[in-house]
């Protein structure tokens, strides 16, 4: 009997710990304004402007965030998401993105400094055509979370170009 309590006090414990990570990105849950620019400082800038609403999903275990913006070279809607969950075997959260207009749907790994009040974003394998991601996502300001990814062909700390740099304002 004393095994079986055990047992299930290390159960509790476990999802209590995976529902407790996942609170960690409270930071997220919202209604923001989206101001995101693709390839900064590049002849290739532009600029998308929507929303994004993120909320908690599948009894709280994951977020779930919906994105709406407006392409302001042809006005052209694009719609993308993120689910975000903790992954307590690497410490992590994963992190998968779909877009209606990509064929690929990115898989990534978030490592967060809560002190920093920064987050680290790593692509572990290739899912953007031949390039690798990597990001940094600073949420210093609770009103105000700032993204900025860069990719490569490269895994090593080579030849890294800036792809885009997100600005979310809370509503």
């Amino acid at each position: 009997m004393k095994n079986i309590v055990t047992i299930i006090y290390a159960l509790l414990i476990g999802f209590s710990s995976q529902a407790q990570n996942i609170r960690d990105l409270d930071f997220l849950i919202g209604s923001w304004e989206i101001t995101e620019t693709l390839y900064p400082g590049t002849d290739r800038t532009w600029q998308e402007n929507g929303t994004r609403t993120c909320e908690y999903w599948l009894d709280g275990q994951f977020i779930k965030c919906e994105s709406v913006t407006v392409d302001s070279r042809n006005g052209n809607q694009r719609t993308y998401a993120y689910l975000f969950n903790y992954y307590e075997k690497e410490d992590c959260f994963l992190v998968t993105s779909f877009a209606h207009d990509f064929p690929l749907h990115g898989q990534h790994q978030w490592f967060l400094d809560k002190e920093e009040k920064l987050i680290q974003a790593i692509s572990p394998k290739n899912v953007i055509g031949d390039r690798f991601f990597r990001a940094t996502i600073s949420y210093a300001d609770p009103n105000r979370v700032i993204w900025n990814g860069w990719s490569s062909k490269f895994t090593e700390d080579k030849a890294w170009s800036q792809v885009f740099n997100d600005v979310t304002v809370r509503k």
